[in-house]
């Protein structure tokens, strides 16, 4: 069982970066091999953690995320499991509204994984969707985003669906209040072209400090995450104690030795890290938030 999960929120274009490729584009976003969706590998994200923790002791740190002097003879592992990053939801361009958030049926089945439960029981009809020519609302002010009796996303315009649906674990999601209103399911097919056709690609060049122009080979594109893109990791750990955080106990606190979990979500909750490339030109902000699930934290 998953004791939480990490939601991530772009708040600048993010590149979580593949290496070069030889397409169009000449720096690719990490892409899953089957589904084509954008994900941030688990390495990836464990190392831009620890480094935003690289002022807590080294010898705490070696124990959540395991030691990291290569050339120690100490292999034990780090106590604390990161997986890949997934979508959650995706900002896409409206024709009124502003911006909305989509995910679909494949991005839901994985919040409703054995380990993770996040849905209620009664979400059949969202895990099963599967019309392309319409829309399914899960936020509550659609009308903010209606022409006539259509939304227009990107270049695609949608029906809606109007039929009522439960949509409570949204609630329970640790993301902006204004957000939960812009959330909308669609097809799996649909959500694929905006994940492949509507993200954010820059052009950026290198100036020759003796010409004033470009150098030789020195434009090239990149592929960014748009701000307000969420995403979600599972985060587990072993039971074991790795270190010590502050626990109020009414108006006094105290020390506790808690698991890795508790640990991270103490330091790293509703904090702003760097992930992905580009730090220096203000790319790859993001905010964390942690959510405890029910049943994963027996033993803190």
């Amino acid at each position: 069982m998953a004791k939480g999960l990490l939601i991530i929120r772009t708040l600048t274009p993010t590149h979580p970066g593949a290496g070069a490729s030889v397409g169009a584009i000449d720096l690719m976003l990490q892409r899953e091999v089957t589904t084509d969706f954008p994900f941030i590998q688990g390495s990836s994200l464990k190392g831009a953690v620890r480094s935003y923790l690289k002022n807590e002791p080294n010898s705490v740190l070696d124990n959540v995320f395991g030691p990291r002097n290569v050339e120690s003879s100490d292999f034990r592992k780090g106590s604390l499991i990161i997986s890949d990053a997934s979508l959650l939801f995706y900002p896409v361009r409206t024709l009124k509204g502003l911006y909305a958030l989509v995910t679909c049926p494949e991005i839901l089945r994985r919040l409703n994984m054995p380990h993770v439960k996040l849905l209620p029981e009664n979400s059949k009809k969202l895990l099963e969707w599967n019309d392309k020519e319409k829309v399914l609302p899960l936020g509550e002010n659609v009308e903010n985003f209606k022409i006539g009796d259509r939304v227009y996303f990107e270049d695609l315009n949608f029906g809606i669906d109007s039929n009522s649906i439960d949509t409570s674990w949204i609630n329970e999601l640790p993301i902006e209040n204004e957000d939960k209103s812009r959330i909308f399911l669609v097809h799996d097919d649909v959500f694929q072209y905006f994940v492949k056709f509507a993200t954010q690609v820059m052009s950026r060049n290198r100036i020759s400090y003796n010409t004033g122009v470009v150098e030789t080979g020195a434009l090239w594109t990149e592929e960014h995450l748009p701000p307000e893109t969420y995403l979600f990791s599972y985060l587990k750990d072993d039971e074991k104690k790795v270190g010590k955080i502050e626990v109020k106990n009414g108006e006094d606190e105290t020390e506790k030795e808690v698991t890795a979990f508790k640990w991270l979500k103490s330091k790293i909750d509703s904090q702003v890290i760097h992930l992905g490339g580009d730090e220096t030109v203000g790319k790859g902000f993001v905010e964390l938030k942690v959510k405890e699930l029910s049943g994963g934290n027996q033993n803190v």
